[in-house]
């Protein structure tokens, strides 16, 4: 670990794991955070804005995300302010064409996908200012074909093929899209404990789990459906490692961070083609894509994978992440792009 000799400020809004990943960084590379978040620290954007000023005293650089919610209220506070994009912020704000030309006020900005540095450049943010960094793997952690959860926790026979999805259960990432392509999956016409079903486990929770819930008994596969809840960071090595793929399909992205553990631990991924995924899954090569909302082109894929282990793919993957996705091999970026703020501001 780099010695503490600076200090910065790190502005979020609530607090969640990618907080803590964000506060660690940043001691790890030598600056010691202090903390204000919206909705935890202070109730409101006014109340944000003096408890950053206050806490930036004489010009600390300062961190803020997402971009939709936090970062524009602190652009004419007149400090080194480095905007950090938070999955789909840019991609939303895009999408729905909101003025982004704000961004070009920023003394720095942090995305995590191409397609969202594109937007930046779009938007008129100088390319110098722009600062790619992966939310990347901590890969001493994620290692390749780690330890393997046991079966019996998840309820499934020991050699079942498992199709994980660790997505929140909200519309954006239409885990409903999974069961309906899971559903098509077809039982075995040869089961016995060698050989036994797929089954379907899917992590986290949200406000749309009832109605998931409620359709996989509709679709008639509640029985090969394990809903577990939200999954312990610790946990999700051996539970990766175990899943015959992992499956996302959430209309949008930026880097998921999911997404690049799942690689790391050399799982097949199948996930959505959009911009973000682009920048990690070229299909058939190092993972596999379908379109957005095709039920019928995920089930398909769904049933090759389960019946193949794609070996050579997963070990495509794991070596793009070691290439690209390295957390702690990225972060000096992070240190670079704060102390150049200073200067900017």
């Amino acid at each position: 670990m780099v010695a503490t000799d600076r200090e910065c400020v790190y502005v979020t809004q609530g607090w969640g794991i990618h907080d803590e990943r964000w506060a660690s960084a940043l001691l790890e590379i030598g600056l010691t955070p202090h903390l204000v978040s919206l909705g935890r620290d202070v109730s409101d954007a006014l109340e944000m804005r003096e408890a950053v000023a206050q806490a930036a005293h004489g010009g600390l650089p300062v961190l803020a995300g997402p971009l939709d919610t936090v970062t524009p209220a602190l652009v004419d506070l007149g400090l080194p302010l480095v905007g950090l994009s938070w999955g789909y912020d840019l991609t939303r704000a895009h999408e729905r064409d909101q003025d982004l030309t704000w961004l070009s006020r920023l003394s720095g900005l942090i995305v995590d996908s191409a397609w969202n540095a594109g937007i930046a450049d779009e938007a008129g943010v100088d390319p110098e200012r722009i600062t790619y960094l992966p939310w990347g793997v901590d890969l001493s952690v994620f290692a390749f074909h780690g330890p393997w959860i046991d079966a019996f926790v998840l309820g499934v026979p020991p050699h079942a093929p498992l199709v994980v999805s660790l997505r929140a259960h909200e519309e954006l990432y239409r885990v409903s899209d999974i069961l309906r392509a899971f559903a098509a999956v077809p039982r075995r016409l040869d089961v016995h404990e060698d050989f036994p079903d797929p089954y379907l486990i899917i992590g986290h929770d949200g406000s749309l789990t009832p109605e998931l819930r409620s359709l996989a008994g509709s679709l008639g596969i509640a029985d090969r459906v394990r809903f577990i809840g939200r999954v312990k960071e610790e946990d999700l090595v051996p539970l990766l490692g175990r899943a015959a793929c992992y499956v996302s399909a959430s209309e949008v992205d930026g880097t998921s961070v999911t997404l690049l553990q799942a690689m790391a631990c050399g799982t097949p991924v199948v996930v959505s083609d959009t911009p973000g995924n682009r920048d990690w899954i070229t299909d058939g090569t190092t993972g596999f894509t379908f379109p957005t909302g095709d039920v019928d082109a995920l089930a398909q894929v769904l049933i090759r994978v389960t019946a193949h282990y794609p070996i050579a793919v997963v070990e495509r993957a794991r070596r793009e992440v070691e290439r690209r996705a390295d957390w702690h091999a990225n972060l000096p970026r992070l240190r670079t792009a704060l102390l150049s703020a200073i200067d900017r501001a």
